[in-house]
């Protein structure tokens, strides 16, 4: 399915969003489906999370704003990933410390 351009979308929301929505949930579907096997399940949980958002969001731009915030955040997440591989990991004893001589035992012989 070739994707719409933006103005051939925004005049479908206008006449008929019924329409829209059933058209972006086929595409969704679509991208899904063409994903590879190991990360469709993940994008269906995912697609499954943003639906709720919109629906718990009250306006169009509460759902923009939450979902955006979600996008955000798993950047971030993603960022801090992406730094702590690149330090070197922390030696998790001290590195301080007293080193003890002891003296050999005596010999029973002396």
């Amino acid at each position: 399915m070739d994707l719409p351009t933006f103005d051939e979308l925004k005049d479908l929301a206008q006449r008929d969003p019924e329409a829209f929505e059933t058209l972006r949930a086929e595409l969704i579907e679509e991208c899904i489906r063409h994903s590879s096997q190991r990360i469709q399940r993940r994008l269906r949980g995912l697609q499954f999370v943003i639906e709720a958002r919109r629906r718990v969001a009250g306006s169009p731009m509460k759902a923009l704003l939450d979902i955006q915030s979600m996008m955000y955040d798993s950047l971030l997440s993603l960022r801090q990933a992406l730094l702590d591989q690149q330090r070197p990991c922390a030696p998790t004893a001290t590195t301080n410390a007293r080193v003890l001589r002891f003296q050999p035992p005596l010999s029973s012989a002396d």
